[in-house]
């Protein structure tokens, strides 16, 4: 594998996600309309969205293991055209599993899940898969994984943060290295989690990211720059799941920006490109249709 045009890095799980037309009562059989299985997490789901949109070298860094359920992981991953960077080859844990429940006639998702907290590789020598990199992703879930990945990235490849829940112990020390910050709503430290967006966004401008947005799921994305502050509107048309919309929207994102577009433009294509992905099930279905939009 030649340099990789982007660089992933965070939680992999295996998804197993059931498509229902409503969501089941307690204590009950449901028979699912679809089921998928394959690769999942934000770091690896964004990743697949990369490698789709750009058919460049995209490399996703996670920790897999030797277990039998990461067998189909990695076939998934290669599938979809990821180069799989492991830091726990060696390691006979089971991978974090997923099972995901899509309720179609409100595009609702319910996750039961391992987020692999127990886990957190010490990496030798992050530049081995950095070098030549346009655009670094981590999604914080392996903080030692993340702290080295923003730290080493080559200067001027922006380091974008997934950001989805606060996790104190991993967020202050990394957003000192972040250049863009895309968060959802969410994500906010105890002190302002009763405060506005622009208080947030005030934060994170000010712990170290240069370009920050906000997602709000079907409202506007928030997002600010140097030169001021905007939002960008989201389609709410024919939304049949909402799984993995986030990562999708990082994935897309890190395509749009690393091929030249300014911030608000490559945010706004790739909330087209998420957008697009909520009319279909699944992660995987929307990349289906997307040449006959």
């Amino acid at each position: 594998m030649g340099n990789p045009s982007a660089v992933f890095v965070g939680l992999t799980t295996l998804d197993l996600s059931y498509a229902v037309d409503r969501y089941p009562v307690e204590d009950s059989k449901t028979r699912a309309d679809g089921l998928f299985v394959g690769a999942g997490g934000p770091a690896a789901n964004a990743a697949i969205t990369h490698a789709f949109l750009s058919h460049r070298d995209t490399t996703l860094v996670t920790a897999l293991g030797r277990h039998a359920l990461a067998q189909p992981i990695r076939a998934d991953l290669t599938e979809q055209g990821v180069g799989l960077w492991d830091e726990t080859p060696e390691d006979s844990a089971r991978p974090p599993v997923s099972s995901i429940i899509v309720a179609t006639d409100t595009g609702s998702r319910t996750i039961v899940s391992m987020d692999d907290s127990e886990r957190d590789p010490q990496p030798p020598n992050a530049a081995r898969y950095l070098d030549g990199s346009d655009v670094v992703l981590v999604d914080g879930h392996y903080p030692n994984l993340a702290f080295q990945a923003a730290e080493c990235a080559p200067d001027g490849v922006p380091v974008v943060l997934d950001g989805g829940r606060w996790r104190e112990e991993v967020h202050r020390k990394l957003l000192p290295d972040i250049t863009i910050a895309i968060c959802s709503e969410t994500f906010a430290p105890p002190e302002l989690r009763s405060g506005g967006l622009d208080e947030v966004i005030d934060f994170l401008h000010a712990a170290g990211p240069r370009l920050v947005a906000i997602t709000r799921g079907d409202r506007p994305i928030r997002y600010s720059t140097p030169a001021g502050r905007g939002e960008i509107s989201v389609s709410t048309d024919a939304v049949v799941d909402t799984l993995g919309a986030g990562d999708i929207l990082h994935g897309a994102f890190c395509h749009y920006f690393a091929s030249g577009s300014d911030f608000p433009s490559a945010l706004e294509q790739a909330a087209e490109v998420a957008t697009f992905a909520c009319r279909f099930v699944g992660t995987r279905e929307w990349m289906r249709h997307y040449d006959s939009r």
